[in-house]
């Protein structure tokens, strides 16, 4: 339950920062393109063993794939949550939410 709410806040925090900075439409554009972006290379749609060694260590930095390794482990074997799953889910879901409010601006 903490990864999926540490996945909440972390994903919650990206789109508001890109709705802080972007206009309506381009952010539109955007988070279409980053949820494509983060399907491949999250490990949901090919997994991270079939990626290319360094966009793997890139992916493996991502949200998507901290939690999609997570829930794999949680959820499909009798193995607990990676530490790196949780370690970069709790720093994305501090520095997505701090940037969103460092660079929301209403207009």
């Amino acid at each position: 339950m903490g990864l999926i709410l540490l996945a909440t806040v972390a994903f919650a925090g990206l789109g508001l920062a890109m709705a802080g900075v972007l206009r309506p439409e381009v952010n539109l554009a955007a988070a279409n393109g980053l949820y494509l972006v983060f399907l491949l290379i999250g490990g949901m749609v090919v997994p991270l063993a079939k990626l290319p060694s360094g966009l793997r260590e890139v992916a493996k930095l991502l949200p998507p794939a901290a939690l999609s390794q997570g829930l794999h482990a949680a959820l499909g074997s009798a193995q607990g949550v990676p530490t790196s799953s949780w370690v970069v889910l709790a720093v994305w879901a501090v520095l997505t939410p701090t940037v969103a409010a460092l660079t929301f601006r209403w207009e």
